[in-house]
């Protein structure tokens, strides 16, 4: 049974260039040093499997369910190397620092202990066995250089974990940067809001009562009552329009509530304003993120004051799903509808698209004269 290793640690692409300038030097000067052509065929395959482990396993970071497993075949490949009796025999013998380099930079402590100490205690019977006391040496220098190449694999692994916690470090940054932004994005909405209703408002709403005022005290036949009556209405008008600006501006359901409870009661409020009909369908635990649930409901609020202004609907539904890995906002009316054709720019249809793709969302619009508009936004849940 191996045990995995748990934690990923990144390998420098600078071990990458090592490992790859040490493979094929090391593997051209013991190879020389064989005195067949078939020993030499052999230990070039055994280099190549070391190297292809090492791309496709080690590299891809595929080792890590079974770690023993890797390490144990490298170590087997290294003393077939070893027992070919190479004249350059040290030539080979370097891809076992290699190797514990490699042993130290991902592993945890004890482990990166105990295969070093494997490779470490193989090599060294090799030696003996094929070389006898005389190799106490040789067996003595290695024990240094292994331990040397542990700690430098070591300190990789430090600096390593290191580099990627800074990375971390820098992201939560940048996320808290992004949303201080957004923040100051919404507090200038709802003061820009509370500024339009404290002031620009109530001042068209004192027209319109002045305007009704005076047109109570007009006669039908006075030639005033007509265009004061048109006046009132416009002044009502733009008070409407003034409200649905600032609710634009500041969605206040979406601070104390879900985004399908925001939309339930942002279209119950719109379909009574407007004397439009509209039906609402909401999937059960639809929800996003805050950029994407204001999104949704900025694209719902413009897509609906398109429909009051321009096309002339008796019914409107407005459909909120999940949908594989994203969330599906669709809006359809049976109003009038437009040439798509004939629209370049305007109409809402290039705010929505912009606000869907801060979030990497995507809207499709279809639409044809006399068959009313479908509009489909959709955001994904990550």
């Amino acid at each position: 049974m191996t045990t995995p290793i748990r934690q990923r640690i990144p390998v420098p692409s600078f071990l990458d260039v090592a490992t790859y300038v040490s493979m094929a030097a090391m593997s051209l000067l013991g190879i020389s040093g064989l005195p067949s052509l078939p020993s030499q065929l052999m230990a070039l395959g055994l280099v190549l499997s070391f190297g292809l482990l090492y791309h496709f396993v080690f590299r891809s970071e595929r080792y890590q369910r079974t770690p023993n497993l890797y390490f144990g075949a490298q170590i087997l490949i290294l003393c077939l190397l070893f027992l070919l009796r190479s004249a350059n025999e040290d030539a080979f013998n370097f891809l076992f620092l290699i190797l514990t380099i490699h042993i130290a930079v991902v592993s945890p402590a004890r482990m990166a202990i105990l295969w070093i100490a494997v490779g470490f205690g193989m090599l060294s019977l090799l030696i003996l066995a094929t070389v006898g006391l005389g190799g106490l040496y040789a067996i003595l220098f290695y024990s240094v250089t292994f331990v040397v190449c542990g700690f430098f694999g070591s300190t990789i692994q430090e600096v390593e974990r290191e580099r990627d916690h800074n990375q971390r470090l820098v992201e939560e940054l940048q996320s808290a940067q992004q949303k201080l932004r957004d923040l100051a994005v919404i507090e200038e909405r709802n003061r820009l809001a509370r500024d339009l209703h404290d002031s620009v408002k109530q001042q068209v709403f004192a027209i319109s009562m002045q305007l009704g005022a005076a047109r109570a005290l007009l006669d039908k036949e006075n030639q005033a009552y007509g265009p004061v009556a048109e006046a009132e209405r416009l002044a009502r008008q733009a008070g409407a329009e003034l409200t649905t600006l600032i609710r634009e501006l500041r969605p206040a359901g979406l601070e104390s509530k879900t985004l399908a409870e925001a939309l339930q009661e942002y279209v119950t409020a719109w379909s009574r304003q407007n004397g439009i009909a509209a039906d609402l369908k909401i999937d059960h635990g639809v929800s996003l993120p805050l950029p994407g649930d204001e999104t949704l409901f900025r694209v719902t609020q413009e897509a609906l004051a398109n429909v009051a202004r321009h096309s002339n609907a008796r019914h409107v539904t407005v459909e909120l799903a999940n949908q594989d890995d994203e969330i599906v906002l669709r809006i359809e009316d049976d109003g009038v509808g437009f040439d798509l054709s004939q629209v370049e720019r305007g109409v809402g249809l290039d705010s929505m698209r912009e606000r869907l793709e801060t979030v990497g969302g995507h809207l499709n619009v279809s639409s044809g004269t006399s068959s009313g508009t479908r509009i489909v936004a959709a955001v994904r849940r990550s």
